[in-house]
């Protein structure tokens, strides 16, 4: 038995067995008496053998049934006599309760080398580890899940069974009976410069069943996920200098338990590390509580709110939707805002590690700050615990928040002069695109991810488009039939790749704004949406004249690429019953567009022209129309 990593070795042939040898000599005139650790694995018969000066043997053993994990045994006394088989089982017995609602263990490195300063969690408590990589922490059992550790920098998880990072332990029943677990970690080193990597970032991906009435209008959100994976997976391959990291917002499946297998296989393919937060379509619907909503998404991930250390930035990953239940059930659309008492509680333990100098990214499915509809909303009282984390995080040097679940882009950099100056908002659009039809988001984002670079404290980001769509149409397969024109998406799929129609190239990484001609959308200007933009970036010029930025409200604020997808498949809506809403958005010019739509005015009926924009990280994008 090596005590110091908890590995247990079989010897001899047969059954497996772990054999302690005392050499204590035993008296005749007093006592001995004998402690005997054993394993906290199933065991089966344990045997004591006692050897005389002579050879001849005594043997006293008992039932592995009968043992606890955590439980003092305490047997009655026994005569030594030659060639004798003690059944230890039927003697009076005492139990010494010495371990009470306590985890402990260790965490080290691949090479064996203890890690001090880990930080371990049992989602309440925290705790750091020794200089011998040794923690202890007094658990409830009662309520706790997990322990889990605060991936250390510089260092990377195992991989569980579906490939996602390992730094959880689940809590098993029998630990919770015994109120005592003992749970360990390895993690192993990463060569180069930890600091330096790259992370993609997704929502909602949401795939549902090809047979479900929200998926039946063009294409199946499974072929689009596929699509998905098969771009990041391209994209990952080509990065060999430095780890990739991924984070997934949210609404990782639609209501459909059954289903997270696919995913987690997808992700898979992909070869990256993959960090994923729980939203309010991954919950169990059948569940009888909100704790027990989330239980099949942990089954898979492990627990729903964690962090983790990359390089020089604290991630930390948080379930700020909190579910109702309703008639005994978890409901689909009861939920509210913000973290309840016990997460609040562990992020304020997990942040008293973090130096306030440090970069914290905090990913959740929900916007936790600022959005474009509302004001600071989610930092308000009407949010549970929204002015407490708010100002928490206020303390940090930089904070950028990744949201997902409006299925809208929005950035957000808050003023000089706000509480939150500290705080840049970063709320990712759908990345397999509209949730009914799988084409553009509605704030004309196509589908995509955001692909960031960190280098030390400095992180700068972009748009990636994916680029594949191998699969037909559903049309006829339930409600419509065909596709649409496509007259305003800026490119075709050629052989199921996405290629520009004006230069044949495929559509790739400059590809940050849609330009459209004067007439597409009103008569005498011409529009441009940038995916990304937000008041860091320069407000972009049309043929060297600055154009005008359009404000929330503004009916001209919208896209015309997802307006005509819209326009489209509204006429196939009276068959669901949310037609109402469908049709009703199909028809409107606003669609909340507010951060990232520009004009600018053109009166020439034939012509070209040429859009430029400098992003915040001095990167030129620049974009010709010809009509």
């Amino acid at each position: 038995v090596d005590c110091q990593r908890s590995a247990i070795a079989a010897v001899g042939e047969g059954p497996h067995s772990v054999i302690y040898t005392a050499n204590i000599p035993l008296s005749t005139s007093s006592e001995q008496i004998f402690y005997v650790a054993l394993p906290a694995v199933e065991v089966g018969n344990c045997t004591v053998v006692f050897v005389d000066s002579n050879g001849e043997k005594m043997s006293a053993a008992w039932s592995g049934n009968s043992l606890s994990s955590g439980v003092v045994r305490e047997f009655k006394t026994i005569t030594y006599t030659p060639n004798t088989l003690y059944t230890l089982i039927g003697f009076g017995v005492e139990n010494d309760d010495f371990v009470n609602n306590e985890s402990q263990g260790c965490v080290c490195d691949t090479n064996g080398n203890p890690l001090s300063g880990v930080v371990v969690s049992d989602g309440i408590n925290c705790t750091r580890t020794d200089d011998k990589g040794f923690y202890k922490l007094k658990t409830d059992f009662s309520a706790a899940r997990h322990i889990f550790v605060s991936i250390p920098a510089g260092y990377r998880a195992p991989k569980n069974k579906e490939g996602m990072p390992l730094f959880y332990h689940a809590i098993t029943q029998r630990e919770r009976v015994n109120r005592c677990c003992v749970a360990d970690f390895v993690f192993e080193p990463i060569e180069g410069d930890a600091n330096r990597y790259t992370m993609f970032v997704g929502a909602d991906p949401q795939p549902r069943a090809k047979s479900s009435s929200y998926d039946r209008f063009a294409f199946h959100s499974l072929d689009i996920c596929e699509n998905f994976y098969k771009d990041m997976k391209e994209t990952r391959e080509k990065i060999n200098d430095r780890e990739v990291y991924g984070l997934m917002l949210g609404d990782i499946v639609h209501e459909n338990m059954s289903l997270y297998p696919t995913y987690a296989a997808g992700i898979r393919s992909t070869g990256v590390q993959m960090f994923n937060v729980i939203g309010n379509h991954d919950h169990d619907y059948s569940a009888t509580t909100e704790r027990d909503g989330a239980r099949v998404f942990e089954q898979y991930f492990g627990p729903s709110y964690y962090s983790v250390n990359l390089g020089k930035i604290h991630v930390v990953v948080l379930d700020n939707l909190i579910m109702r239940v309703v008639d005994g059930k978890v409901s689909k659309s009861g939920y509210s805002y913000g973290l309840t008492d016990v997460e609040w509680e562990w992020l304020q333990n997990d942040m008293k590690f973090v130096d306030k100098n440090t970069t914290i990214m905090v990913a959740t499915h929900s916007p936790m700050f600022k959005t474009k509809t509302l004001s600071d909303y989610a930092t308000s009282a009407n949010t549970k615990h929204g002015a407490d984390y708010g100002a928490l995080f206020a303390q940090y040097k930089k904070v950028h928040a990744w949201a997902g679940h409006t299925h809208v882009t929005f950035n957000y950099n808050y003023p000089a002069d706000s509480e939150f100056k500290n705080i840049e908002v970063h709320t990712v659009a759908r990345s397999t695109g509209e949730l009914w039809t799988n084409e553009y988001c509605s704030s004309g984002t196509p589908r995509g991810y955001t692909v960031v670079e960190v280098d030390g404290d400095n992180v700068t980001w972009s748009f990636k488009p994916t680029i594949y769509q191998a699969e037909y149409i559903a049309g006829n397969y339930s409600y419509t039939t065909g596709a649409p024109e496509y007259l305003y998406r800026d490119w075709n799929f050629v052989d199921g790749v996405a290629k520009m129609k004006d230069t044949g190239k495929t559509l790739d990484v400059d590809y940050q704004m849609h330009g459209f001609a004067p007439g597409i959308q009103e008569e005498g200007y011409v529009y441009l949406n940038i995916y990304l933009w937000d008041d860091k970036w320069e407000i972009p010029k049309y043929n060297g004249v600055t154009m005008e930025h359009l404000k929330y409200n503004s009916k001209k604020a919208y896209n015309r690429a997802w307006k005509e997808i819209r326009q489209f498949y509204s006429a196939y809506c009276t068959t669901l019953s949310k037609d109402d809403d469908y049709t009703a958005h199909a028809n409107l010019d606003k669609t909340n567009n507010d951060h990232c739509t520009f004009r600018a005015p053109e009166s020439k009926a034939t012509g070209s022209g040429t859009f430029t924009v400098t992003d915040r990280f001095g990167n030129e994008y620049t974009r010709t129309i010809n009509w």
